[in-house]
């Protein structure tokens, strides 16, 4: 990696929370791109170098393992751009940028395979995957006897209802569509072009009609717990809840008591607030009837090399934008 004090005559980006600090991560991609023109990638060792570093890098850029808060966007004194390295923007105080002029990007890397892992998630509930596994491991192969195997019911003629249009809830859609679902979903800003197989009804609506419930929004101040105790008071009896998106949109203790009560037969969540969970105060913990994966919706090998890619293209928009480099600058 190129070394610099954080002073330098040509421009530098850095990492707020480089993954290289908890696994063996690459940056091989994003270094010879932005070297391609003229831009150093600077890859902090620790916490001190990379306070050091940021406060004049030209652009940094946030993994999401660490909140960017008001303070520390106020320590970005030369910085031009914030780029994110997922889709969500959750990690960065988006205000406190906005206050400082300072844009923040997202990559859309992931959405075949978040797409793909809330299918997989709602074939594990509906189909009685996970104790039917451990009822054969357990030598059980008499059907009678095994009570979830009773309980499973066809996807087709069911309806989906989607919270969240963007993307990921078009591409869920359109799969989902292929098992015999019928969609339906809600979101503030309707998709464009519009979808004729996507009915767009408010969230009250979607609760009351859908046998299976998917969140696929975007995670703000105004979208925090947006499924709490008004929303999960519609749902219909039995529905099946799928979180793929992020854990602060849904109110878990609300979610809890609609376990409880049966209004939710099933829950399937990819990710939690906050992750991991507090053993000691988790009201989804050690349910029969949660089945939770480690935020890994996003994962695939095609993902994590389109996002260097990726990655690297925007953060040379940034600093074409800003007149940090010249327009016609190698990417």
């Amino acid at each position: 990696m190129a070394e610099t004090d954080g002073r330098s005559d040509h421009p530098f980006v850095t990492f707020i929370d480089p993954l290289t600090w908890s696994r063996d991560f690459s940056y091989e991609i994003e270094e010879q791109a932005l070297a391609a023109a003229g831009v150093s990638l600077v890859i902090p060792a620790d916490e001190d170098e990379r306070d050091r570093l940021a406060s004049s890098a030209d652009v940094v850029i946030s993994s999401g393992t660490m909140r960017v808060d008001a303070e520390r966007v106020r320590s970005l004194r030369n910085c031009v751009g914030i780029q994110c390295y997922s889709v969500g923007k959750d990690a960065v105080d988006l205000g406190a940028a906005a206050e400082a002029g300072i844009p923040v990007a997202n990559v859309n890397a992931s959405t075949a395979d978040v797409a793909d892992h809330t299918i997989a998630l709602l074939l594990a509930m509906e189909r009685r995957l996970l104790p039917m596994i451990e009822a054969t491991r357990a030598g059980q192969w008499v059907l009678r006897e095994l009570p979830d195997a009773w309980e499973i019911r066809r996807l087709e003629g069911q309806t989906l209802g989607i919270v969240g249009a963007g993307r990921i809830g078009r591409a869920l859609a359109h799969r989902a569509r292929a098992f015999g679902f019928s969609t339906i979903a809600h979101d503030l800003v309707p998709p464009d072009p519009a979808d004729p197989e996507l009915e767009m009804v408010p969230l009250h609506e979607l609760f009351a009609r859908s046998d299976a419930i998917v969140v696929c929004a975007s995670l703000d101040a105004s979208s925090r717990k947006l499924i709490g105790v008004d929303a999960l008071s519609h749902t219909k009896p039995g529905a099946l809840f799928v979180n793929c998106a992020r854990g602060g949109l849904v109110d878990e203790h609300a979610l809890a008591a609609a376990l409880d009560d049966g209004r939710i037969r099933m829950a399937a969540l990819d990710v939690r607030d906050p992750e991991p969970p507090d053993p000691e105060d988790d009201p989804l913990g050690a349910r029969p009837n949660v089945i939770q994966t480690p935020h890994m919706a996003a994962m695939s090998e095609m993902t994590r090399l389109d996002v260097h890619h990726l990655v690297a293209e925007s953060v040379l928009m940034m600093l074409r934008r800003a007149g940090r480099i010249p327009d016609g600058a190698a990417t």
